[in-house]
């Protein structure tokens, strides 16, 4: 059974792994070999296709178009590559984004929440209608939590007022097909729990 095809039992908790990130390296490499391509292209078009005059506008955007498109592809890869390397390197607890358990939640490094702390969720759904897609990747689940946590006596008493803190929980890469079954009985669990699920759309571009 291949990597990709063990993924598709059911997954217990939300643990980065290699298999969700390659994707978006692969992409990155793309773009930047591109890049490669268009950088080279527009310095020559710019060095030796402009117009002695400023009224040509053609010329001059066939000229530029190269570079300037071989220079977002070029960030973008370099964007993809940075993220994805990132979180490659994660293992054990700091590879643990989301666990539910009979206590409570269990965050990146190991951080533990009691269910009790948890005031209430906000589950954000990135979308991202542009034209050109450079690094977004629609089979991934584009989701976020954020948890919005009571604060301890003793926060309370170093603070000297009450109030809420926010924990954050990235499930962005996560490969749809796999998790959003596990994503849904998780906002189950919290709404069982009477902890208020609240809901929000968000733009992301890469």
């Amino acid at each position: 059974m291949s990597n990709r095809a063990s993924y598709r039992e059911e997954p217990e908790a939300f643990v980065s792994r290699g298999v969700h990130h390659w994707p978006r390296m692969e992409s990155s490499f793309r773009l930047i070999l591109l890049a490669a391509i268009l950088l080279p292209l527009g310095y020559y078009l710019i060095a030796n296709g402009l117009p002695e005059t400023p009224s040509d506008r053609g010329r001059i955007i066939a000229s530029w178009t190269p570079a300037i498109a071989g220079a977002a592809l070029l960030v973008a890869g370099c964007i993809g590559i940075f993220t994805a390397t990132r979180s490659l390197v994660r293992n054990q607890d700091d590879a643990v984004d989301l666990k539910l358990g009979a206590g409570g939640v269990t965050l990146r490094g190991g951080r533990k929440i009691p269910w009790e702390q948890i005031e209430s969720v906000t589950a954000i759904t990135f979308e991202n209608n542009s034209k050109i897609v450079l690094l977004w990747d629609r089979a991934e689940m584009h989701r976020r939590l954020e948890l919005h946590l009571r604060e301890q006596p003793q926060q309370a008493n170093m603070r000297g007022t009450g109030g809420t803190e926010s924990a954050r929980v990235d499930l962005l890469r996560y490969p749809a097909a796999e998790y959003l079954r596990l994503y849904d009985s998780t906002l189950e669990q919290f709404k069982r729990r009477g902890i208020p699920v609240h809901f929000e759309k968000k733009w992301m571009f890469t």
